[in-house]
């Protein structure tokens, strides 16, 4: 199975999380966002300047508050500043760090550049109630149509608290907005829009926005009104078509519908195809749903990586690359093949006194660790610029992952070649691999159970590996800390960690693989993907405290 190049990126953000066993973003929950309220100032070459003030209640954890603005083709964010409820302004850094505490980043903002746009953040300072005004500029929001000029912009979207009250106010420096030279639609909230008697165009929620809220504006304007807006490759009417359909009740139900429809047909296709499995003698037998499945609580295959990996993909059921990683540095860590440290930059200490013994796991040692300094460190930074090298060297020892597991099977009685040569289950491997997910279901039930009597703690170390393989180390982490603290202080010292570092250890490989799948939303909300070639929809992304 081929290594794709996003999953092999993956790895690379795997390893660097792996690395700071000490360290995990903790994000933040105020108990509430009572009101929004922004006002953007409209300019003439189509930029505008944006303040937002933000009422935040009940701040008791996290570091910083931040805004993302997606979708931004054609356009550029800066001049950011912050100010805060008793009128101090914040210091504006040039270059901003998620990482710093909460002390380090008191009275300080600062503009990430992301690869889906920008976050614009601003250290939370002290713990409680607070109001934050920010003011940036954002280049060529307002664009020319051709017909008319306009934009199409969300200004609120998915926040760590939905805001109680929001309100948004357009306006031009020097000229009055009237029904004689614009218009304007709202889309994502319960509210209204208008044309005010001041000249300003709003939008005004008239009940608290819920978690699938959002404050979409399409604005209309003259041409005239921007001489020196950048021009779109649409039409406006082609824009405000993109965002009723965008918007639009009856297209979400129709699209729901069609995917509900496909859905069932896929699960009842797959289930009947995906439970027969054939066997190296010719015969054919069915696989048990996971209730009918026996609890099992003995490592199969003497804890082998290997023979697992290879009887999960004979079941069907691949284990990705960053979990089969993972893995093996969880057990390498354990054998003391390798220390994960961060000071000064995240680096990966190998020990060449004391290496793997099997040639497969030392093919991936002398791998990762080429290029390390006489003292056997690495930073990461240094292992990134080989990417491409290592992307083709990865491929081919995933390879042999898989060869060395349906060689063991193999060799153990539980797989045999068939007739085309493929390699198969015999009758008693089909069993073996039963137990394997019989081992799957313990686990699960361990997660779920408030004591455990069966597991023997000296298996906590195999259990550890064979959990991450199946993606659930983290959740089995935690009930290993919940059954046994005493004991879990010891297990957590095997690998050179603390009892806190071990139990984020695979909490932050899980969040790694989470955000590093994009996400799509079927209305192009909250950070959808349409640019419409520079003309269209834009903002959103998120935000709140972290």
């Amino acid at each position: 199975m081929k290594l794709s190049k996003q999953r092999f990126h993956i790895f690379f953000i795997l390893l660097t999380m792996l690395l700071v066993l000490g360290v995990s973003p903790v994000y933040a929950k105020e108990d509430a966002i009572p009101a929004i309220d922004v006002e953007a100032t409209l300019q003439r070459d189509g930029s505008a300047v944006i303040r937002e003030v933000w009422d935040v209640r009940g701040v008791s954890s996290g570091t910083e508050y931040y805004k993302a603005l997606n979708n931004m083709k054609g356009m550029s964010v800066h001049s950011l500043m912050v100010w805060d409820e008793t009128g101090t302004q914040f210091k504006t850094l040039d270059d901003w760090n998620t990482k710093l505490s909460r002390e380090e980043k008191a009275g300080k903002s600062g503009t990430l550049k992301t690869s889906d746009g920008y976050e614009l953040c601003w250290g939370i300072g002290s713990y409680g109630d607070h109001q934050y005004t920010i003011q940036y500029t954002i280049d060529g929001l307002v664009k020319n149509y051709g017909d008319y000029a306009g934009f199409y912009h969300q200004f609120i979207s998915d926040l760590s608290s939905p805001p109680q009250s929001v309100h948004v106010t357009i306006k031009m420096a020097d000229t009055g907005l009237t029904e004689d030279n614009a218009r304007i639609w709202g889309y994502g909230f319960k509210g209204e829009v208008k044309i005010a008697d001041n000249g300003t165009l709003t939008a005004i929620s008239s009940k608290s926005l819920g978690n699938n809220d959002y404050v979409n504006v399409l604005s209309r304007f003259e041409k005239e009104l921007f001489p020196q807006a950048p021009k779109a490759n649409m039409t406006f009417e082609a824009l405000q078509k993109s965002a009723d359909n965008d918007n639009s009740n009856t297209a979400l139900y129709i699209a729901l519908s069609i995917v509900a429809a496909a859905i069932i047909i896929i699960i009842f296709l797959i289930s009947f195809f995906a439970s027969r499995y054939k066997l190296a003698d010719g015969s054919t037998v069915r696989l048990s749903g996971m209730k009918q499945i026996e609890v099992n609580y003995s490592i199969p295959f003497g804890g082998s990586i290997p023979a697992v990996y290879s009887t999960m993909q004979l079941l069907r059921r691949n284990i990705s690359f960053d979990k089969l990683i993972s893995a093996y540095f969880i057990r390498w860590q354990e054998a003391g093949y390798i220390h994960m440290e961060k000071q000064k930059a995240e680096a990966i200490v190998f020990y060449p006194d004391k290496t793997p013994d099997s040639q497969l796991e030392r093919s991936l040692y002398d791998i990762l660790s080429y290029g390390t300094d006489a003292t056997g460190i690495l930073l990461i930074s240094d292992l990134e610029k080989r990417g491409e090298e290592l992307y083709d060297k990865l491929n081919a020892w995933e390879e042999s992952v898989k060869q060395e597991g349906e060689e063991e099977l193999i060799r153990s009685g539980a797989a045999a070649a068939g007739e085309k040569g493929a390699v198969l289950f015999t009758a008693s491997g089909f069993e073996q691999a039963k137990r394997i997910l019989g081992l799957q279901k313990y686990l699960l039930k361990m997660i779920m159970q408030k004591e455990d009597k069966e597991a023997d703690r000296q298996l906590w170390g195999d259990y550890f590996v064979i959990a991450a393989l199946f993606g659930i180390g983290d959740k089995v982490l935690k009930r290993f800390k919940a059954l046994d603290p005493s004991h879990f202080d010891y297990f957590a010292g095997r690998y050179g960690c603390n009892s806190y570092s071990m139990f984020y250890l695979m909490t932050m490989t899980n969040h790694i693989s989470s955000t590093a799948s994009p996400s799509s939303n079927i209305n192009g909300m909250g950070g959808g993907t349409s640019s419409f070639g520079g003309g269209g929809f834009s903002g959103g992304g998120g935000g709140g405290s972290r």
